[in-house]
C-alpha cells in the first residue's frame, strides 16, 4: 500500500475509492497500440537548455518541444530506513522504478518497495502478460539502473552481474538474491531470463561471468532464446530474424558521440596575482573517435521499432540517452550536448513512427536533474570590487551563433557531480498523452502509459 507522500491525484483516487474512472455516458478512448517511453538520464530544463543553445540557438527548439502535451513531474524518493519520510534528491534507480512501475522508492532499489523490499511489476512486464512485444534501447549497460528497473527485481542498483552479488566482510550486497538464497540473481541473470524480445546496448561484461553454478550469463541467455549480437554488422544480419535479440555493443556504458575540442571540460576558477579572474578557455564539441562504428542511439531505436513494428499486438519500449547524465557527473558539457542530441534524433525517429500508426503513444520522460547551468561569463557583478565567482568549475562553450556559453558544475569539488532535487520535464504525444499536464508525479508516468495501453 503506498504511503501518504505517494498518493495518487485525487481524481484517480475518487475512481479507486468508487471503483470506476468515467461515468456510463462518458465516451471511452481508444486504447493505444504501442507505448515508447523515452528517458533522458539527468535531464531537466537547465540540461535541454543548455543543449538546445548549443545545437539550435537561442531561439531553436528540439523535436518533443512540438509535443502537445507537457508537463513538469516532480521527483519523489523516500529513505530505505522509514518510507515514510521524503528524501529530497532522487538517483536513476529510484526515478526509473517511479516511471518502469509507479512507486516511489528509495535510492538504489530497482523496481521493489522501500524497507520491506517486495518487488512490484513494470510497464514491460505487463505489456508482456498482455501478448505485447517489449524493448529496451539504451546507451549505457543494460543492467545499468533505468533499463533494469523496467525488467529486474533487485536491492542494489550496483549488483549487474554474479560477481557483484557477492558479499564481503562489511558489506551483504545483494545476498537475499542469490540464487542459493531462493533470490532470482544478478541483474544480468534476471535479464536473460525475462521475456524481453529486444535489448541492445552496452554491458558486456556484465554478461560475460558464470553464475554461482559456473554457466556463463550468456550461456543462459542463449539457452532462453536470445541471439546475442556484438557489433553493427551482427546488427544488420540479425534484421528480418525471428526470436529475441540481445545486443551488447561494449564492455559497460558505451562511448559518447561528442567530446570537447582538446578533452574541453569544466575547470576550476582561477585567478591572477592581482585577484583578476582568468577566462577559461573556451571550446567547441566536436566527434569522439572512441565511438567508433557502434549503432548510434538512433540507429537503435529505427531497428528496434522495424522487429517491434512486426508484433501481432503492440509493443512497448524504453529508450534512454543515459550518458546526458554521466557527462554532467564528470564536468564534460559537450558529452551531455552530444548525448542530448542523440535523444532528440532518437525521438525523431519515433515520431515519425507514430505520424504512420497513430495508434502509438510516445513520452520523453527524465529520472532526475543534474547540476550544470547557464551562468553569466564575466559575472553580472564583475565590475564590482567584491565580485565573486562561481566556487566549483566552469566550462565555456563556443556556440553556432558565434556566442560563447558558460555552464558552471558548483556541487563539487572533484569530478563527481551531484543530482539536484528538482521537478523535470515531460513530453508526450499520441493517445493517452493528455495526462501529461500541469504538475504531476514522476510516479503518474507508470499509470499514464498503463491506462493508455489498456493494461489496467
Amino acid at each position: 500500500m503506498r504511503t501518504a507522500l505517494v498518493a495518487v491525484p485525487w481524481v484517480l483516487a475518487a475512481a479507486v475509492a468508487w471503483g470506476g474512472g468515467t461515468t456510463p455516458e462518458a465516451p471511452q478512448p481508444t486504447p493505444a497500440r504501442n507505448a515508447i517511453v523515452f528517458i533522458g538520464d539527468g535531464v531537466d530544463d537547465h540540461q535541454l537548455t543548455i543543449a538546445r543553445n548549443y545545437l539550435f540557438g537561442a531561439s531553436g527548439g528540439f523535436s518533443f518541444d512540438a509535443f502537445p502535451y507537457r508537463a513538469a513531474a516532480r521527483v519523489l524518493t523516500v529513505l530505505e530506513s522509514d518510507p515514510g519520510i521524503p528524501e529530497y534528491v532522487g538517483d536513476s534507480a529510484s526515478g526509473g522504478t517511479a516511471i518502469a512501475a509507479g512507486v516511489v522508492t528509495s535510492r538504489g532499489r530497482i523496481a521493489t518497495r522501500a524497507g520491506d523490499g517486495r518487488p512490484v511489476p513494470t510497464l514491460l512486464e505487463l505489456a508482456s502478460e498482455a501478448g505485447k512485444w517489449t524493448g529496451i534501447v539504451t546507451t549505457s549497460s543494460i543492467t545499468d539502473a533505468t533499463p533494469a528497473s523496467f525488467v529486474a527485481h533487485i536491492n542494489r542498483r550496483y549488483c549487474q552481474g554474479p560477481r557483484d552479488m557477492r558479499p564481503t566482510a562489511t558489506d551483504s550486497r545483494c545476498l537475499q538474491a542469490l540464487k542459493a538464497n531462493g533470490g532470482p540473481g544478478s541483474i544480468a541473470e534476471q535479464i536473460a531470463a525475462s521475456d524481453v524480445d529486444l535489448l541492445l546496448g552496452g554491458g558486456y561484461r556484465h554478461f560475460d561471468q558464470p553464475d554461482e553454478s559456473g554457466v556463463s550469463v550468456l550461456s543462459q541467455a542463449r539457452d532462453a532464446g536470445y541471439r546475442v549480437v556484438r557489433d553493427a554488422a551482427g546488427l544488420s544480419a540479425a534484421a528480418g530474424q525471428p526470436g529475441k535479440l540481445l545486443g551488447l555493443f561494449g564492455d559497460d556504458t558505451l562511448p559518447v558521440e561528442w567530446v570537447g575540442e582538446r578533452d574541453g571540460r569544466a575547470t576550476s576558477v582561477a585567478f591572477e596575482a592581482d585577484g583578476s579572474v582568468i577566462d577559461p578557455a573556451s571550446f567547441g564539441c566536436v566527434d569522439n573517435p572512441e565511438f567508433g562504428t557502434r549503432p548510434t542511439l538512433e540507429e537503435m531505436t529505427a531497428f528496434a521499432l522495424e522487429r517491434l513494428e512486426q508484433a501481432p499486438d503492440g509493443f512497448v519500449m524504453m529508450v534512454e540517452s543515459a550518458s546526458i547524465d554521466k557527462q554532467a557527473h564528470q564536468g564534460r558539457p559537450c558529452g551531455q550536448i552530444g548525448e542530448t542530441r542523440a535523444l532528440d534524433e532518437a525521438v525523431r525517429v519515433a515520431t515519425a513512427f507514430q505520424a504512420r500508426h497513430t495508434d502509438t503513444l510516445v513520452v520523453v520522460a527524465s529520472d532526475h536533474g543534474h547540476a550544470a547551468q547557464i551562468i553569466p561569463w564575466p559575472s553580472l557583478f564583475a565590475s564590482r570590487p567584491d565580485a565573486q565567482y562561481p566556487p566549483g568549475k566552469v566550462a565555456r562553450v563556443r556556440t553556432l551563433e558565434g556566442g560563447v556559453m558558460a555552464v558552471s558544475y558548483g556541487t563539487n569539488a572533484t569530478y563527481q557531480e551531484e543530482h539536484t532535487g528538482t521537478q523535470v520535464p515531460v513530453f508526450a504525444r499520441g493517445p493517452g498523452a493528455a495526462g501529461v499536464h500541469g504538475l504531476i508525479q514522476q510516479a503518474d508516468l507508470f499509470g499514464i502509459v498503463q491506462r493508455a495501453l489498456g493494461l489496467d
